[in-house]
């Protein structure tokens, strides 16, 4: 058998006996055949290809807007009363009015009610409109272009 159609190659290549014949079988010596493997390194090389410019534009337009809501009056009333009482009592509510005394001392000490403001709170509905500004971003991207030296849109 060939050294190199051998059945088993991790085995050692022996020469054979015939083609030594000064040589029996116990002084054959085996004869090592390193194996090489090869290694592949990948490095990278940077290279300009072209120039890319990137420009991004913002236009700004308005709306109108219409919006529903309410909007709350405030009234108050003056009610005069001018009575003497005894105690001084703080704010009340009274239904949907805030009923504020207003008090006055007079010089014989006596305290009177001289009126009471009432404050009643109420919505309205109502409509308004404005109108809102609103924006709208544009991105351009060119390259240029090496033998006219001009900027070319790129994807149009």
């Amino acid at each position: 058998m060939n050294a190199l159609n051998r059945a088993n190659p991790d085995e050692p290549v022996r020469a054979p006996a015939a083609e030594h014949p000064a040589t029996d079988q116990a002084d054959v010596q085996s004869v090592v055949i390193p194996v090489l493997a090869e290694q592949v390194q990948v490095d990278t090389v940077r290279e300009h290809t072209g120039t890319v410019r990137v420009r991004k534009l913002v236009h700004q337009a308005s709306e109108p807007v219409s919006t529903e809501g309410y909007r709350e009056v405030v009234e108050t009333t003056r009610v005069p009363i001018n009575r003497t009482v005894q105690t001084v009592q703080p704010p009340w509510q009274q239904g949907d009015v805030l009923v504020i005394p207003v008090y006055e001392e007079r010089l014989v000490r006596q305290l009177v009610l001289r009126e009471e403001l009432h404050v009643q709170r109420r919505r309205e509905p109502c409509q308004d409109s404005a109108s809102v500004p609103l924006r709208r971003e544009e991105v351009i991207v060119e390259r240029l272009d090496p033998q006219t030296r001009q900027w070319v849109p790129e994807g149009r």
